[in-house]
């Protein structure tokens, strides 16, 4: 459910005649019932969503990477992570941070991990700055 715009969709409980409020980052208590014409339509009016089958529970769908510059972005920024970490592992005590954050700057690259601006900036300040300066400048997921 991350990114999902906030709006009504079938409720994720599987009750086929009401929707359910998703604000953006969780599901809230406001229900309303299902529009009679959407219920005989092909998804509720949405068209990303197909008509209920026995009890399926529904989610706004999941938005997907752009894998344009942004991976390039990303992926020249856990380069960097890199280089940093090796050039600097004489030094401990920085490794114990810079290389978790080297392995979540690849899981960002991945798409398996959000990209924050809160990540980016830890990321310039602790490991690398152009690493950092990438993150902070490609597109966040959260």
């Amino acid at each position: 459910m991350t990114n999902q715009q906030a709006g009504w969709y079938p409720d994720p409980a599987g009750n086929p005649t009401r929707l359910r409020y998703w604000n953006g980052m969780q599901w809230t208590d406001d229900f309303t019932d299902v529009p009679q014409q959407a219920n005989q339509g092909a998804g509720y009016g949405n068209p990303g969503y197909a008509q209920p089958v026995g009890g399926q529970v529904y989610y706004p769908p999941a938005q997907v990477m752009d894998n344009g510059n942004d991976a390039t972005l990303r992926l020249i920024a856990f380069i960097f992570c890199i280089v940093s970490t090796v050039t600097t592992c004489w030094l401990i005590i920085p490794l114990a941070w810079m290389i978790p954050m080297t392995v979540h700057c690849w899981g960002i690259y991945k798409g398996t991990k959000p990209n924050t601006t809160a990540f980016g900036v830890c990321t310039l300040l602790f490991v690398t700055i152009v690493g950092g300066i990438l993150l902070l400048i490609s597109k966040k997921d959260a």
